[in-house]
């Protein structure tokens, strides 16, 4: 999968740009980098993404059983996917967003699952996607701070590194600038031209921390006593109502915070997709309870585009909140996958000023796919306990326990069996689309080296 060795007019460079559009200090990192990607000689794919039309992944899957490969939403995806897989470099620019990306440039690597192939193998001990292409870009994470914050840069830093191995890079380099405060342009200078010559990049996390998701699911040690009365479930998920594992996980949790006497209201992420009185009322309800429990799906290794976007509204009028709490589930068998979104959702917490009450993640979450969780019985045993043990404890304003967090994270099934009921699960569900099996590995975007370069070119 690495990239072939090309002439500087033959290679191709796609730079996802997130940067606020304005004159600020952060559109001239962009500008800058753009720059230096014209004068290198190569053919520039520039997107801005506050600009694009870019929907929400919906999480249905149908690039890889309907339409393998391609989107089946009309906007701009497609035309990122097939820059992003026929270049040589990608770069991403960002400011950061609580130790991520802004929610533009996550919503548009949301989009990318399609580069990818449906089934699973073992990478280095984890569940990981199988590649669809021989070749993919090496990556370049641009993030873009206000002010030195060295816990920001490692959890950026590994988001990167996780968006680089599950989207196949050969190799990737972050860069951390504080353009409104330093000196910039002789770093950045410097790094585009190690990603570009192909210089060895940084060493991929394939093997974190083993306690790095209890870390991230472990409530503040000292939250004040506050017993709550209100609570509000965010589902994360832009499945349509009723169909999504974060709302079966979400409706649990409910049931078991309403037996504590805790009234809860349910908000789906949706709501936010635009802006108007939707997006206004599922503010409100938001901003009425106390305690914010968000229950999301794992998009590309973070909390989706839609989920962050939401966010960022909460955290600008958070109303009378005074907690926050995670419920995310992944779709790799291994609940660990879900540490860096964890720990970013407990940052949001803490920078809007909030307490952060816990965590539980779980993995394997598309085996649920919707169903309400007791009908599920003894394969979900522990999941069932962890949230009937967590509600008490929430209700009482007190955080998630650890225990609850442990069992929540306990293997559904073991790895090798769900990655062959994965298999098989798509292969039922393209027989449905009516697709051949052996076209699950198409190739749409496969380079064809006549092709001009997408996007603005500058």
């Amino acid at each position: 999968m690495q990239p072939p060795t090309t002439p500087a007019a033959d290679r191709r460079i796609l730079i996802l740009d997130a940067t606020p559009d304005d004159d600020g200090p952060d559109r001239r990192v962009a500008d800058r980098l753009a720059a230096l990607a014209t004068d290198s000689g190569a053919l520039i794919s520039r997107f801005r993404l506050e600009e694009v039309r870019l929907a929400p992944c919906l999480g249905d899957f149908e690039c890889w059983t309907k339409t393998p490969g391609l989107c089946r939403t009309q906007d701009d995806a497609n035309a990122i996917a097939k820059a992003f897989q026929q270049a040589d470099l990608a770069v991403m620019v960002t400011p950061l967003f609580h130790g991520g990306y802004r929610p533009s440039l996550k919503g548009a690597l949301d989009r990318l699952l399609g580069v990818i192939h449906p089934f699973f193998h073992e990478s280095v001990g984890v569940t990981r996607h199988q590649p669809r292409y021989e070749r993919y870009p090496a990556m370049l994470f641009v993030g873009l701070e206000a002010a030195p914050d060295a816990a920001a840069r490692e959890l950026f830093a590994a988001f990167a590194g996780g968006n680089a191995i599950n989207l196949m890079a050969p190799r990737f380099h972050t860069l951390v600038l504080a353009p409104a405060t330093a000196p910039w342009e002789e770093a950045l200078a410097a790094r585009f031209a190690q990603a570009l010559a192909g210089s060895d990049g940084e060493p991929f996390p394939h093997h974190p921390p083993a306690d790095a998701l209890a870390r991230a699911c472990a409530p503040d040690p000292a939250l004040p006593p506050a017993p709550v009365q209100r609570a509000a479930l965010l589902v994360g998920s832009a499945r349509p109502k009723g169909e999504s594992t974060s709302e079966s996980l979400a409706r649990s949790l409910a049931e078991n915070l309403e037996r504590q006497g805790v009234a809860v209201t349910l908000v789906h992420v949706i709501d936010f997709i635009k802006p108007g009185r939707r997006a206004d009322a599922a503010l409100a309800a938001l901003g009425e309870a106390e305690l914010l429990v968000v229950s999301a799906p794992l998009y590309v290794d973070g909390l989706p585009g839609l989920v962050l976007k939401a966010l960022e509204q909460i955290a600008a009028q958070p109303g009378r909140l005074q907690r926050v709490a995670g419920l995310l589930n992944s779709g790799y068998p291994e609940a660990a996958h879900n540490r860096s979104a964890m720990a970013q959702l407990r940052r949001f917490a803490h920078n809007a000023g909030l307490g952060w009450a816990g965590g539980l993640a779980m993995g394997a979450g598309e085996v649920l796919h919707g169903k309400p969780l007791a009908s599920m019985g003894f394969m979900f045993r522990k999941q069932i306990a962890a949230l009937r043990q967590a509600a008490p404890a929430l209700a009482a304003g007190r955080g998630i326990p650890p225990e609850a967090s442990a069992s929540m994270a306990r293997p559904l099934l073991p790895a090798w069996l769900f990655r062959l009921a994965a298999k098989l699960r798509w292969f039922t569900q393209a027989r449905s689309h009516g697709t051949p099996w052996n076209d699950l590995g198409a190739r749409p975007h496969e380079l064809k080296r006549e092709e001009k370069p997408l996007g603005d070119g500058g």
